[in-house]
Parts: C-alpha cells; structure tokens; sequence
C-alpha cells in the first residue's frame, strides 16, 4: 500500500501527540519528530516542546517557558528569554548558560558544562552555573 500524503499527515499527528507524552531526555534525541512553529498567532501554551534548527544545522528541542503567540516575533531565536534548551550528551543534560526557574538541576542531577566537564548539582532548585557559583557544584569528570 503506498502511503497518501493524508495519511503521512495522520502519522505524524499521532507521534507528534505521543512525543507529549516522554520526558525531556527521550524528547531531546528525536527533536525533529516534535511539532514546529506555525506561525499562524495561535498560543503557545507554556510547557509546549518544538522542533527549531540549530546553528549548526542540525534541529533540536526547545520549550516554551511561558504562554506566548506563535509568530516570527516570538521565535527561539527572536526571543530567546521565551525558550528553554532541552538537549542531552551521555544521558545528562547541558548546563544552559542561563537557568530558568523551569530548567533548575535538582541535588545531586548531573550536568555538562561548557568546559567539557560533568557537574553534580550540590544545590536543590539550582539556577546557577558552576562558573557563577562554583560551591553549587562539585566535578565529576
């Protein structure tokens, strides 16, 4: 049976609806199996995970930190204060330069700074980085 552009659009609501249902880390490897910006001035509603291209070309996961509008103007890279980075190496998140209240590391959660290194959250509800408050965090590797 070949496959109709109608039910290519029926698959791919069902995995975009499923996508909503795993957590962050799974999320972060199939980014380009989420939902993208329409651009049609719909909502946004906060907690919302999209599919946004990279600088480097590849596409990764982003999440939406407050309700906001789904135009040009309210973009990932538009309004980057609206947005969380979701991505993940070797099963521990990055260690965003800025942490959001929603991207806070939990006690003893693992990260990846941009130094190469993995971290460990001595902090619950942790917002800085190891470089803005190094006594939060203790190497790991």
């Amino acid at each position: 049976m070949r496959m109709t552009k109608s039910m290519a659009k029926h698959y791919r609501s069902v995995i975009e609806s499923g996508m909503s249902h795993l957590d962050d880390k799974t999320v972060s490897g199939a980014a380009t199996l989420l939902p993208t910006m329409k651009f049609d001035g719909s909502l946004i509603s906060s907690g919302t995970r999209i599919c946004w291209p990279s600088t480097d070309g590849n596409f990764v996961c982003k999440r939406a930190a407050v309700d906001l509008w789904d135009t040009k103007e309210n973009t990932p890279d538009a309004a980057p204060t609206l947005w969380e980075d979701i991505s993940y190496k070797e099963g521990y998140r990055y260690i965003p330069e800025t942490i959001t209240v929603g991207l806070a590391f939990a006690k003893d959660e693992c990260g990846w700074w941009t130094d190469g290194h993995l971290y460990q959250s001595l902090l619950d509800a942790n917002v800085y980085t190891p470089e803005q408050y190094s006594t939060g965090w203790k190497l790991v590797k």
